[in-house]
């Protein structure tokens, strides 16, 4: 939802995750702060009040922290200086929040030069718990900003009204998502920034979202489902990933008497694959040109065919040397282009029709028929 009220100068914008708060539960806010007018916007300092206490139109119980961040984390300050209270300042003094297509000149009223920031402005506060009662809490925010360029200073005042529900009646399916895989730091704890490729073998966290009363089902890599126990922040670690692997988790939820199921799903690519045992149809190469113009499928290290191995092009050995370790068998013609060496001895049930001269071992020229 988004707030601008008649005397403010900025809008905010409250989002919650989940999207329906329920007593009694892990929730998240996220304030966006932006210009919507026609003209330059400078700001002190933003101060958000959140109800604390036990009654229905409080947030949070009191005497619980809160994490809260902003975002440009390097051009903003913000704290909870007491309980439930939160300031924002600007690292730079002063917060320029410019109208559109219009460049902001900045001149504090004590003289002093100011460069101030330009952009907008996001707030996290995370990581805390509603209390126990239904009921509508107003979120208080307070703004000192000035409109003629730092000369004099407003303060406004704007809420956002946030509701709770019991658990039976918040709507489940905003309280499921966010699978996201993370590599695993040394104490096995996710680190900042998700996983796209991994390298074999190498540990990795999952966490989702569901509230702490579901049960979840993780699914990856051919294994039997794995099922953590019951949490308010949920996160599994992964191991033994080789190949590119997809992971799914079922979440079950009951609700108003009624069974509800969601299904989450995200992947990860793997540097060199291990695939133990694969079955395919075709194999198309795409490495460079051999002496007849076709792609090279090129494999390291040696290859075990258990079953027989059927060659429809031409078959080249290395370096012009094909070296076969046990008997061959033409069932047709065998055709020798220049010399044949053989160590052993010679067997035809037909005809052997060559240019060359045989000889025997002691390098006589042989007469008559082979045998």
């Amino acid at each position: 939802m988004s707030v601008h009220d008649a005397t403010s100068r900025l809008t905010y914008s409250l989002a919650t995750v989940p999207a329906t708060l329920a007593t009694d539960r892990p929730a998240h806010l996220y304030v966006v702060v932006s210009n919507p007018g026609p003209r330059d916007v400078l700001c002190k300092e933003i101060c958000v009040f959140l109800p604390t206490g036990g009654l229905p139109k409080h947030l949070l119980p009191a005497r619980q922290k809160v994490t809260v961040t902003a975002e440009p984390a390097d051009q903003w300050t913000v704290a909870e200086i007491q309980d439930g209270v939160l300031l924002a300042q600007p690292q730079d003094e002063t917060a320029a929040f410019p109208a559109e297509g219009t460049k902001v000149a900045v001149r504090p009223a004590n003289g002093e030069p100011v460069s101030p920031t330009t952009h907008g402005l996001l707030l996290r506060i995370t990581d805390f718990r509603t209390n126990t009662r239904a009921g509508t809490a107003l979120l208080a925010i307070q703004e000192e900003v000035s409109v003629d360029s730092g000369d004099t200073w407003e303060e406004h005042h704007v809420t956002l009204p946030v509701a709770k529900f019991p658990p039976t009646e918040a709507l489940s399916a905003d309280v499921v998502g966010d699978l996201v895989l993370y590599e695993a730091d040394a104490q096995d704890n996710p680190r900042s920034t998700p996983a796209t490729l991994l390298k074999p073998d190498q540990k990795a966290v999952l966490t989702w979202t569901a509230p702490p009363d579901a049960v979840c089902d993780v699914y990856y890599g051919g294994k039997p489902p794995v099922r953590p126990a019951h949490r308010e922040k949920w996160q599994l670690l992964v191991t033994g990933i080789t190949r590119d692997t997809h992971f799914r988790v079922r979440v079950t939820l009951k609700r108003s008497g009624e069974t509800i199921t969601h299904h989450l799903s995200t992947a990860v690519a793997v540097e060199e694959p291990t695939i133990d045992r694969l079955t395919v149809k075709s194999i198309k190469p795409n490495g460079p040109d051999n002496v007849e113009k076709t792609p090279y499928l090129r494999i390291e290290g040696a290859v075990v065919v258990d079953k027989a191995c059927h060659v429809s092009g031409t078959l080249y050995g290395e370096n012009g040397s094909l070296t076969v370790g046990d008997s061959v068998v033409a069932k047709k013609d065998l055709t020798v282009g220049t010399d044949m060496n053989v160590t052993g001895a010679v067997a035809s049930t037909g005809d052997i029709t060559t240019d060359a001269q045989f000889r025997d071992a002691k390098g006589t020229p042989l007469r008559g028929q082979l045998s």
